[in-house]
């Protein structure tokens, strides 16, 4: 199985999207770069972490993102 990545800013944004799969029923992982043994590390390199999703979902997942990010801005305005 073919897995898509999207990059996220922080545990809440996880969080956030991951509740928007769950409620589209879109299957994920959320991967939290975060290692007590360095100390962070791994994060300030990669970034906080990523959501994996099934390739087939990449279009649906992709949409949702960029809706509730889309969202973030409208709020800034």
């Amino acid at each position: 199985m073919k897995i898509f990545r999207i990059e996220l800013d922080n545990e809440i944004e996880a969080e956030i999207f991951a509740a928007f799969l769950e409620e589209e029923g879109i299957p994920y992982a959320v991967i939290n770069h975060h290692s007590l043994a360095y100390d962070g590390l791994f994060q300030m390199i990669m970034g906080w972490g990523h959501i994996e999703i099934p390739e087939e979902y990449k279009e649906k997942a992709v949409e949702i993102f960029q809706s509730y990010k889309d969202s973030l801005s409208e709020d800034i305005d």
